[in-house]
């Protein structure tokens, strides 16, 4: 807010609500689904709960597929763990009473490696230690209050049980739907006890270093479920967001040595094709039903509501005066650099003072080594009329016959088969060549 009363801000951005392939959106959304989590996890220790987190992974070569390896943890075993006779029914169903399991959050991340090819990976919270009324009876007609109604600490020894059954279920059900994949009893399944709200807030620090963040004091269990876009792979991996920009930085004549990750044009340019056809229409981020609704967050909703919600909601600006529009090319740099926050900061502060908001972050981005050139105040009737065409572009072609559908799919399913192939003919196979040098 300026001294004369004028706003700040940003509309009319058509957006995607990617979280999979889209820079821009996928910090906005992602910035929210760690709130959400954070919230529910640290109010449920606050109240007297626990959470376990968990990762799962499995063994990957160069040769496995990204499709296969996600098919695999996420539709045939992850769903088994929960819906299957150990876990639901018998004696563990009785071990479930007893640790009072008010539901989970699942997540996935997708990194690459040089050497190992694709690492899709599970993260969990579990929430523990919570007693709620029965779910009604299907086709009774009523509604499930999750509310959860007492708090308490499960017994050790229920956890030890616990979580030696999810070890082997894991374990033993990768095997079974590919035997390629399955993962060591010392990296296979990794749980992690969260009691406090200090050990909800430092759980991240364990698997990875935040880029610009002070892991101890600013990392959280939320962070480490949602936040994939800020955590720094390990081992030489990329993560998707890392594959998008180092091609972007080589396509813009930027020398490969001088830029993290690795892989060139080409290979880059592969495994984002299989990365985007792969992931599309996927679900990231999952909470169990009623969790959500438990702890105030919102409905048992599909996850995509969700985040077209949470994009909209950051995109919301009617009353601003001042509108600063920034360049798809200088947004795809921010978002490598990891300043969104700064940007927004740089334009509001310098109307604050009565200063150009175009010059204050023209003046920041240099600082960062961004191109400013893509950053112009843009006046209400010039954004009004470029929303409206925008608006009026995407109604054209937001209706898809069944005819043009299959089209899309079967021409999606050629693109991926193509992408595959030329991975393991441009990626690996140069890969190997110079690792032998």
């Amino acid at each position: 807010m300026s001294a004369d009363g004028q706003q700040l801000g940003r509309k009319g951005l058509n957006r995607c609500a990617s979280v999979w392939a889209c820079p821009v959106c996928e910090a906005v959304i992602r910035g929210q689904r760690a709130t959400d989590a954070d919230t529910a996890i640290t109010e449920h220790v606050r109240r007297g709960g626990m959470v376990l987190f968990v990762t799962f992974t499995v063994r990957h070569w160069s040769n496995h597929d990204l499709e296969d390896l996600i098919r695999v943890q996420v539709r045939e075993v992850w769903k088994s763990l929960l819906q299957g006779r150990k876990w639901a029914r018998s004696e563990a169903g009785n071990l479930r009473n007893r640790l009072g399991v008010v539901g989970t959050i699942r997540v996935i991340e997708v990194t690459v490696g040089q050497v190992n090819g694709w690492h899709p990976h599970l993260h969990v919270a579990v929430f523990l230690g919570g007693r709620q009324d029965p779910k009604p009876k299907r086709g009774s007609g009523e509604k499930w209050d999750p509310t959860v109604r007492e708090y308490f600490r499960p017994a050790a020894a229920d956890i030890d049980l616990f979580e030696a059954e999810w070890e082997a279920a894991w374990i033993n059900g990768v095997t079974a739907a590919n035997p390629d994949y399955r993962p060591s009893k010392r990296d296979g399944v990794d749980f992690k006890r969260v009691y406090t709200v200090k050990d909800a807030a430092a759980i991240g620090k364990y698997i990875s270093k935040v880029q610009g963040t002070d892991v101890a004091s600013d990392w959280s269990a939320g962070a480490e479920l949602a936040r994939g876009d800020v955590k720094q792979a390990r081992g030489g991996n990329m993560k998707a967001m890392d594959i998008l920009f180092r091609l972007a930085a080589l396509r813009g004549g930027q020398v490969a040595d001088e830029l993290p990750g690795w892989g060139s044009i080409e290979q880059l340019a592969v495994l984002w094709s299989e990365y985007e056809l792969t992931t599309k229409g996927g679900q990231n981020m999952a909470w169990s039903e009623g969790l959500k609704r438990a702890y105030g967050i919102g409905t048992d909703e599909n996850q995509d509501a969700a985040d077209r919600q949470a994009v909209d909601a950051e995109d919301a600006g009617a009353a601003d005066d001042v509108l600063v529009h920034l360049s798809a090319r200088t947004q795809l740099e921010i978002g490598r650099k990891r300043v969104i926050v700064e940007v927004g900061e740089a334009a509001r502060d310098a109307v604050k003072h009565g200063e150009d908001p175009v010059v204050a972050v023209r003046a920041m981005l240099a600082l960062v080594g961004i191109d400013s050139m893509g950053v112009w105040e843009l006046s209400a009737d010039e954004d009004e009329a470029k929303w409206k065409a925008a608006a009026e572009n995407a109604a054209s072609h937001s209706v898809e016959s069944e005819d043009a559908r299959a089209k899309r799919k079967q021409q999606e399913a050629t693109d991926l088969r193509a992408a595959r192939t030329d991975r393991k003919r441009l990626v690996w196979k140069t890969t190997d060549t110079s690792t032998q040098e």
